[in-house]
């Protein structure tokens, strides 16, 4: 009879607790975030990083180049945007300027090395700020790195 007993307790016991420990959980979830002043989402915002031109001896063709970067660091994503004027450009020198600025980066971050997530892209456009509607070139790089 005391084993039926500590059965039917057993039974009860495990049928409030599972009732109440979601509404519990949830209560201590949100006491410890605001003891600990965290915030419960991850910071899932892009940067956007203008790098100035330190690399002209690697794009000796090209004398004026806007390099940007998009770097996300919850997934350690980052795309580099190389334009120059579409008459300067040089493919292998778009290259060899995102391995450099790569490089300088994973230095700066404190990361190990970078894998290409995708293919490079290359596309032309016509510059449309300007009046002359320019013929611009842009070498887009889209990596991440682990530590």
């Amino acid at each position: 009879m005391n084993i039926l007993y500590s059965r039917i307790f057993t039974f009860f016991f495990i049928a409030v607790f599972a009732t109440f420990s979601p509404q519990l959980h949830a209560q201590a979830a949100v006491d410890i975030d605001s003891l600990l002043g965290t915030d419960r989402y991850a910071d899932r915002t892009t940067r956007t990083i203008t790098i100035e031109d330190k690399y002209a001896d690697v794009h000796p063709t090209a004398p004026s180049v806007k390099i940007t970067i998009e770097y996300t660091p919850l997934t350690n994503e980052v795309r580099l945007f190389y334009e120059c004027l579409a008459s300067n450009f040089e493919i292998g020198e778009a290259m060899n300027t995102a391995i450099s600025v790569f490089t300088d980066f994973a230095a700066d971050y404190g990361y190990k090395r970078y894998y290409y997530k995708e293919k490079d892209r290359t596309r032309y456009f016509r510059d449309q700020s300007s009046e002359e509607n320019i013929r611009m070139a842009q070498y887009t790089s889209h990596v991440y790195f682990t530590r």
